[in-house]
């Protein structure tokens, strides 16, 4: 178990989330947030991949989306020597500023030791 691969592991998962390669019946979940964190009061929508259910009104397409890589996050998490059972929830935040969007993926390990990366085009 490497600590240190933790912060690859969040960032290659929220890279794939919000890619072009995650699209669910014809649909492009980048785009489904993109128009959830557009009706959002706050313009930021938050999924944490621990809850058992996605946000409150999401859309079937990402309601499947979060199943399916809820269900691959502890393969990822192993396949870069990191215990899944060592990182605690992992939060994802999807929000748009004045510059564009902004992917913010937050854990914390069994430590206690928070991470947050920034997913950057």
């Amino acid at each position: 178990m490497k600590y240190k691969n933790i912060d690859s592991a969040l960032r290659n998962f929220g890279h794939s989330f919000v890619s072009l390669m995650n699209y669910v019946d014809g649909e492009y979940i980048c785009d489904e947030l993109l128009a959830a964190a557009r009706s959002a009061t706050n313009n930021e929508i938050r999924i944490d991949f621990s809850a058992s259910a996605p946000p409150l009104g999401s859309s079937d397409q990402l309601a499947k989306s979060f199943d399916h890589w809820k269900a691959w996050l502890p393969k990822l998490l192993e396949s870069q020597n990191v215990l899944p059972h060592s990182v605690g929830a992992v939060l994802l935040r999807y929000r748009l500023t004045r510059t564009g969007r902004e992917v913010i993926v937050e854990a914390a390990d069994d430590r206690g030791q928070p991470h947050k990366v920034f997913v950057h085009d």
